[in-house]
Parts: structure tokens; C-alpha cells; sequence
């Protein structure tokens, strides 16, 4: 009787406990859903929607796309195919479609450009390329002294769009990456909302508040590098283009360091320390050739008609360097031309 009733007793209070497990259990799985609908939701919005509405998001992947199509397996094109890479020194300091008209149909003129990359992120990204089977016929880099013997990296964004899976650790440890940023690196390379997170919420900020986002873009712009003395400068310059040169090479492609037009000198210690590892250097508007009204108010940025003066002179210089080079390819040998005619 006294079990009966205590077991009688028992039943409204366990009916409560199981009634608030299933909600909690429901409110967790509900929570669960939710997070996995909106990580879906935001990684497929960026690997296609945000594309469409973004000017730069939009230019870096059609950049993506013409440098894919730069295959060893594709036929042999007609002309020369230069790849030009660079950061946004190349992307406002040079015409592209101007440049392309101005080369074609002797050479064919490839642009892929993202911005703040350094040298690292080339370097790996040029890497990753070859070994994924582009082949142009020459590779010409872009930089700055500075950013030709910087350490940083642009991390997230070139995870995703330089680097490949082998790049990873290695670009980790030339950046002096800690475990989570490396991490960061891995996460970033597989998934394209993380990489571009930081995109998205800049061009945010543009849309809803341009007034701000002006603000701070012009003081990211002012904000002036100090570089370490001349013959450090030089010393890592000449370690970088040999690093570039030696991989180059490796995959039978030419290299062309390409100098930006500067208002300072330092751009000239980039020059001698190409020169001395034997690399190529096209310096086609040295110090002294534009003055600050060629400029933007950066003083690092060319204008409109800066612009126009560095793809005349760019589309010059590669002509007849390039055109020069292979006619040379084209002559006979000294030892061909004395070897006997087979009977």
C-alpha cells in the first residue's frame, strides 16, 4: 500500500522533468539548425551573390578565371600570354584594356591583381599556379620596395584565392603565423564566407556609411612605413627576386620585375638589388620621370593621367623587350650554322 502510493506520488513530479527535458532538448536542436542554416546561408551567399553586387569582388574572380585559362594543356596561343600581378599599385597605375590593345596581337596581356598583397602572397600564389598547370610565357611582378621585402601576408582572402593546400603551412611560417592564425589560414582556404569576411563588412561599411568608411580609407592611405636602412633593404630585396627568379625558372617561365613609379627614391634600391641577382627589372618611369601632379593625394597611387603615361611607357618596354627575345629564340645557333649539311 505505502509503494503504491509513493509511486502515485512520484508521477506528477517526473511528468514536469520529462515536459522541460523535451523542450530543452527541442530549444538545442532548434539553436543547432539555426546556426547551420545561417553558416550555409552566408557561404553561399559569398561564393555567388556577392559577386554580383561587388565592383572588386567581382574583378578578382573574372581576374581568377582569364589566369585559369592559362593552361599547359591548352593550345599553344599564337602570341606570348604575359601575366601581370601586382597589388592596387598596378591595378590604378595601369590601363588594362588599354594595355591589352596597345600589345595585341603581338603579345597577349593578362592582368591579376588583389589588393595589399605583398610579396609572400606572390610568391606562394605564383607557386600554387604553376603546380596547378598555368604557363604564361613571362610573369611580371609588381611591388614596391616595401612590399618586395615584407613579411605579411594578406592571410584569409589569398588563402582562398592564391593559395593551395600545400601552400598553407609554409606561407604560415614565413608570416611568423601563431596557431590560431594559422588555423585562421586553413579555415579560410576551404570556406569562402570566412576568407572574405572582412570584404564584406568593408564593402558594408562603403554602402551604409560612406562617409565614415571615406575617412578611414584616407587615413589607411597616410599612414607612412618606416623602412630599415638601405642595406637591409637591399639584402632582402635580393633574397626575394632570387626566391621569385629560382621559381620561375623552375617551371620554364620568365620573370620581369616590374617597378612602380614612385615620389621617393627607395623604388631605385629594388632595381639594384634585381640587378645584382642577375633578374630581370623593367623600371619604365624611374624617380624623376612624374611629378606629384601625376600623383593621387596619396602620393603612392597614380591618377587618371598618370596612369595613362605608365601604360604608354609599360607597353613600350615590354614590346621590345619580349619582341627582342624572341627573335633572338628564332636565330640559329653559331653551332647549327657551322655544322655540316648531312649528305
Amino acid at each position: 500500500m505505502h509503494s503504491s502510493i509513493s509511486n502515485s506520488e512520484s508521477i506528477p513530479h517526473s511528468a514536469p522533468g520529462r515536459r522541460r527535458g523535451k523542450r530543452i532538448r527541442f530549444a538545442t536542436i532548434a539553436l543547432i539548425a539555426s546556426v547551420v542554416a545561417v553558416t550555409v546561408f552566408s557561404e553561399i551567399a559569398s561564393r555567388y551573390a556577392f559577386p554580383r553586387i561587388s565592383h572588386i569582388e567581382a574583378r578578382i574572380r573574372g581576374d581568377e578565371r582569364q589566369v585559369a585559362a592559362i593552361s599547359s594543356s591548352a593550345a599553344a596561343p599564337s602570341a606570348p600570354v604575359v601575366l601581370l600581378v601586382g597589388n592596387s599599385l598596378l591595378l590604378r597605375g595601369l590601363d588594362y584594356p588599354r594595355i591589352q590593345t596597345e600589345m595585341t596581337p603581338d603579345v597577349q596581356v593578362v592582368r591579376f591583381v588583389i589588393e595589399n598583397t605583398e610579396y609572400l602572397d606572390w610568391y606562394y600564389g605564383l607557386r600554387h599556379l604553376f603546380a596547378s598547370g598555368v604557363r604564361p610565357s613571362t610573369v611580371v611582378v609588381c611591388l614596391s620596395i616595401g612590399q618586395a621585402v615584407s613579411s605579411r601576408t594578406l592571410g584569409d582572402y589569398s588563402a582562398r584565392h592564391l593559395f593551395g593546400v600545400s601552400e598553407l603551412l609554409p606561407v604560415a611560417h614565413d608570416a611568423g603565423m601563431d596557431a590560431t592564425r594559422t588555423s585562421g589560414l586553413v579555415l579560410a582556404h576551404w570556406s569562402s564566407f570566412y576568407s572574405s569576411r572582412a570584404t564584406i563588412r568593408n564593402f558594408i561599411l562603403n554602402r551604409t556609411a560612406p562617409g565614415y568608411a571615406a575617412a578611414m580609407h584616407s587615413i589607411a592611405d597616410n599612414i607612412k612605413e618606416t623602412l630599415p636602412p638601405d642595406e637591409e633593404l637591399v639584402a632582402k630585396a635580393r633574397a626575394h627576386t632570387q626566391a621569385l627568379q629560382q621559381l620561375c625558372r623552375q617551371y620554364g617561365v620568365e620573370l620581369i620585375i616590374l617597378v612602380p613609379p614612385s615620389l621617393g627614391r627607395y623604388n631605385d634600391l629594388l632595381v639594384s638589388a634585381a640587378e645584382l641577382e642577375h633578374v630581370k627589372v623593367d623600371d619604365p618611369l624611374p624617380f624623376g620621370s612624374l611629378g606629384p601632379e601625376f600623383f593621387r593625394p596619396d602620393g603612392s597611387h597614380l591618377n587618371e593621367k598618370g596612369a595613362m603615361v605608365f601604360t604608354e611607357a609599360l607597353a613600350r618596354s615590354l614590346r621590345t623587350r619580349l619582341l627582342t627575345s624572341r627573335r633572338m629564340e628564332t636565330l640559329p645557333s653559331p653551332t647549327a650554322k657551322n655544322s655540316p649539311v648531312p649528305r
